[in-house]
C-alpha cells in the first residue's frame, strides 16, 4: 500500500514523534523512508548550524529506521518549508506524508494555541495530492 513514505523533521518533539509513526508504518508495510530535512535560512541559524543539525535528525531517522529494519533514504534540502512543500512532496513522490503538527518554531514560541496547526503541516495538507498524516 505504501511504498514511500515520506517523513519530514526539523528535530522536534512532533518531528520525532511523526519519525516513530513513519517507522512503525514502513516495518508494516515493506516501505522505505524517505526522511526530509528543510534548511530554512528564515531561521536564525547559520548555514553550518543548519546543515549540522539536519545531519544529526536524519543519522537519527536512519539509525531508527535501522534497528526496526527499514531502509531511509536520507534528504536535506535548501528551501522554504511553507512556500516549497508542494515541490518538495512532488519531487520525492510519496505515497504517503508524515509531518509533527507542530515544529521547532512553536516549541520556541508556546503562546500559539496547541488547537491551531503549525503553517508547515497545515500547508501540506493543502497541497499534497497524496494522503497527510498529522501527529500531535
Amino acid at each position: 500500500m505504501f511504498k514511500n513514505i515520506l517523513v519530514a523533521n526539523d528535530g522536534s518533539n512532533c518531528g520525532n514523534k511523526a519519525v516513530d509513526l513513519a517507522i512503525d508504518l514502513a516495518s508494516k508495510y515493506n516501505s522505505k523512508i524517505s526522511a526530509l530535512y528543510v534548511m530554512d535560512f528564515a531561521s536564525d541559524l547559520s548555514y553550518d548550524e543548519l546543515d549540522d543539525t539536519g545531519g544529526l535528525v536524519l543519522d537519527e531517522i536512519t539509525a531508527k529506521g535501522k534497528e526496526a529494519n527499514v531502509t531511509v533514504v536520507e534528504h536535506i534540502i535548501t528551501a522554504n518549508p511553507v512556500n516549497d512543500m508542494e515541490t518538495m512532496i512532488r519531487k520525492i513522490n510519496p505515497d504517503i506524508v508524515v509531518i509533527g503538527s507542530h515544529g521547532t518554531t512553536f516549541e520556541k514560541n508556546q503562546e500559539t494555541a496547541f488547537s491551531k496547526l503549525g503553517s508547515v503541516a497545515e500547508n501540506a495538507l493543502k497541497v499534497s495530492k497524496v494522503p497527510v498524516i498529522i501527529v500531535k
